[in-house]
């Protein structure tokens, strides 16, 4: 499957190692950045692994070390990020596929 990466979700991405590294390290933010390859890795293999969201089109790749979720669609044999979400906000209502 080829993975694509909506703006907004590059955006999400800056704006998190940014936060990360300023308030912890830039060795914290590079862990971050290489935890975040290898989920989206293994959602690349497993498209469907993530529950779907109130948007039927739309799942989730739950939270596993750092506390963000990553939403996505699967369209034809493209996975499309599109967003990244802290797990204290709330959870987004404007995503589209």
């Amino acid at each position: 499957m080829n993975l694509r990466w909506d703006p907004r979700a590059v955006r999400d991405l800056h704006d998190i190692r940014r936060y990360i590294a300023a308030h912890s390290s830039p060795a914290a933010a590079e862990r971050f950045r290489r935890h975040l390859s290898a989920r989206t890795e293994l959602l690349r293999r497993h498209p469907h692994m993530g529950p779907i969201s109130s948007h039927p089109e739309i799942r989730i790749l739950a939270r596993t070390r750092y506390p963000y979720r990553i939403y996505y669609a699967v369209q034809g044999d493209e996975i499309a990020i599109l967003h990244i979400r802290h797990t204290a906000r709330r959870a987004p209502d404007d995503l589209q596929p």
